[in-house]
């Protein structure tokens, strides 16, 4: 394939090429002034572009195309050609983009077979300004039909121009594909062609009616009759199986829906690599960023923050990395939507810089031009340039080059697996409010987990949902003042043999694939944190005993380790702090810079094949900051961002000042 994205980004022809691009929506622009923004564009430094391709903006209401006009994508493409930039293509059928209705035409969202259903059989609405609309069904045929016939038209348009005949390098399946934020375990969706899909579910799972009778505990259940659970009232671990059923079924309805898309994609000669975009807030079910990746080149998220969102950027930063083989910000906000808290260039400039900071690779500005609904992009409608905006996108730009392959290389993961993120979601008390949307206006899953025994502790010693939460939020915070480089992953994201040390809170249950992964891990020589409770039993209340027994008899870890920590749920970050880093010394792990400041954060990023050093100094206050960081070999320090400065440490020493919200990237020079 003349295009390729995978673990090591993307190339061209066999050439490497920077996953660096900026939105521009043809449609919302005046034809006229398509050229001096690709120029600008060009100008500022990218070498390719992203736009939309909205079905309702082509579709009219006699059901033909429009192709002409500001809606002529093929003359957008050739002049984008003419100035050398590649083209990421968004068709849809989703797109969002603050369009009404998210870019469906308004006769898909009116049909009734079109729609997805609550539980009680209602439309389910998406509250998304100017007006609410109905939520399409990604289940059954009727919307994939409808825009098929849409994706003919656009094709004919398109096909001509795809690589090496033209500038279209890459394309995306829908947009952010999550029930349109509608996601909570029971929200949706109950309409007849899902319900259908989840019977079929069913059968390919269960095989015989009696297995299903057994696993659910009812000898009444039928295939053909099946109904999905439309609350959380397991009271027990044996209670359980409709319900994790019900969210795997979710989760797969998302993959089928893009594997679908992209499937139309290729029938219609658009043979290109496929990426896809996860929007803000919690990954967990019905979310899964790494199952999505077996059936696209690469998932991205959305990146909306301002500077008071350090630890939400750096969350999703490391849930990126460690689910993604090529973290990537399919939209990192650039300026805002007239509906959001507003934002400036201050947010936009420390934003940007933590989450290149925290490992992303590449991404696509949001916006790249200013339009309707939208404020604060660097190129003007005319084509013309903001001054200060452009000078930072030049530097970001110029950054993100001089970087080069360089990442951080963690040695330290710290995971939960997808059963407990299930349980997470089907224990969310705030519906219709769902997980991802609470996390997405800041609240942490400890939150939103319901507290009451009775109706969410499934007859463990400590509520699950509850407890995994408090005790993953501690030790996030704790492998921070530990000083330790980690990821954030659910067990079969990513390869464990590349950590050192995984740390896995738990509780008495656990999926036994899950528990072989772990002793398969410490078999290869990983040291294995978990805590507070050794899993003894399977999600259906099965004993399990494959952990105790590495726990009594060592030698079943090979060259591993097994560390209970029984109080694990008790402690404060502080207190676990020092435990961490012993824990991270005996498994050989690396420590990151300490800045002598426990307000600030660094970051390690290495070049593998030369070893240039780059390290990173954060400061997420409000307050001006002192870091004083010790480099071992490093006598020079590059600052690469701010004034490519050459600092002259003392033996590896750096003593330097950090504004508030501010982020200083050095290279470190022998």
């Amino acid at each position: 394939m003349a295009v390729e994205l995978d673990e090591e980004g993307l190339r061209i022809d066999g050439e490497p090429f920077a996953l660096l691009s900026g939105s521009v929506q043809y449609w919302r622009l005046d034809p006229r002034c398509w050229g001096a923004v690709l120029d600008s564009a060009a100008v500022l430094g990218f070498r390719c572009i992203e736009t939309y391709a909205p079905w309702s903006v082509h579709e009219r209401e006699d059901g033909s195309f429009d192709f002409e006009g500001p809606r002529d994508l093929g003359r957008f493409l050739d002049l984008a050609a003419e100035r050398e930039l590649k083209v990421i293509l968004r068709p849809g059928p989703h797109i969002n983009a603050e369009l009404t209705g998210f870019g469906f035409p308004a006769r898909v969202l009116a049909d009734p077979e079109c729609q997805a259903r609550s539980a009680a059989g209602n439309p389910v609405w998406v509250p998304a300004p100017p007006r609410m609309f109905p939520a399409p069904s990604y289940a059954g045929d009727k919307l994939y039909q409808a825009f098929e016939r849409y994706l003919v038209a656009l094709a004919a348009h398109v096909r001509p121009r795809v690589h090496p005949a033209g500038p279209v390098i890459l394309l995306q399946a829908d947009n952010e594909l999550c029930f349109f934020f509608r996601s909570g375990a029971f929200e949706q969706d109950y309409g007849p062609a899902s319900i259908a899909e989840y019977r079929r579910f069913a059968r390919k799972r269960y095989r015989r009616i009696d297995a299903l009778r057994e696993a659910y505990g009812d000898r009444s259940l039928d295939f053909d009759t099946l109904v999905p659970p439309s609350r959380f009232d397991a009271r027990q671990l044996r209670d359980l199986p409709p319900y994790l059923d019900w969210q795997e079924f979710r989760e797969l309805t998302l993959r089928v829906a893009i594997r679908r898309v992209a499937s139309l994609f290729e029938r219609h000669g658009l043979d290109l690599p496929v990426i896809h975009n996860l929007p803000m807030g919690s990954l967990r079910s019905p979310l899964d960023l790494a199952g999505l990746e077996n059936d696209v080149a690469a998932v991205g998220l959305d990146l909306y923050y301002s500077r008071a969102d350090y630890v939400p950027i750096k969350t999703r930063c490391l849930e990126l990395c460690g689910a993604s083989r090529f973290p990537f910000a399919a939209e990192l906000g650039f300026g805002g939507h007239l509906a959001w808290p507003p934002v400036d260039l201050q947010d936009q400039t420390f934003a940007t810089l933590v989450a290149l900071m925290h490992g992303l690779r590449g991404f696509n500005f949001y916006m790249l031009v200013d339009r309707d609904r939208w404020y604060g992009a660097p190129i003007r409608r005319d084509g013309s340039l903001d001054p200060e905006r452009a000078d930072f996108v030049r530097r970001v730009l110029r950054l993100v080059r001089e970087l080069g392959s360089a990442r951080r290389r963690p040695d330290v993961g710290l995971a939960t697996s997808r059963l407990y993120g299930r349980i997470e979601s089907l224990s969310c008390v705030h519906a219709p409010l769902s997980p991802m949307a609470l996390s997405a206006l800041g609240l942490h899953a400890s939150a939103w987990c319901g507290q009451e025994r009775d109706r969410f502790g499934l007859g463990c010693k400590r509520i699950p949902a509850a407890s995994l939460a408090r005790t993953g939020r501690a030790l996030f915070e704790a492998l921070g003042l530990a000083r330790l480089d980690f990821n954030l992953f659910e067990l079969g994201d990513r390869k464990l043999e590349e950590l050192r040390l995984l740390i896995l809170p738990t509780v008495e249950f656990l999926s036994r694939r899950d528990a072989e992964r772990l002793l398969d891990y410490m078999r290869r020589g990983g040291t294995l944190v978990v805590g507070p409770d050794l899993p003894d039993r399977d999600e259906r209340g099965r004993k399990l005993g494959l952990l105790t027994r590495a726990r009594s008899e060592p030698a079943i870890c090979g060259q591993g380790r097994l560390v209970l920590w029984p109080d694990l749920d008790k402690r404060t970050p502080k207190q676990l702090e020092s435990d961490l880093r012993e824990a991270g010394r005996r498994a050989g792990c690396r420590l990151l810079p300490d800045p002598a400041d426990e307000s600030l954060e660094t970051a390690l990023h290495v070049e593998k094949h030369t070893g240039r050093l780059f390290v990173w100094i954060a400061n997420p206050t409000a307050q001006e900051r002192q870091a004083e960081i010790s480099v071992p070999l490093g006598r020079r320090f590059l600052d690469i961002w701010r004034v490519r400065a050459t600092e002259r440490g003392d033996d590896g020493h750096l003593a330097t000042s950090l504004p508030p919200y501010s982020v200083r990237v050095f290279e470190v020079l022998p």
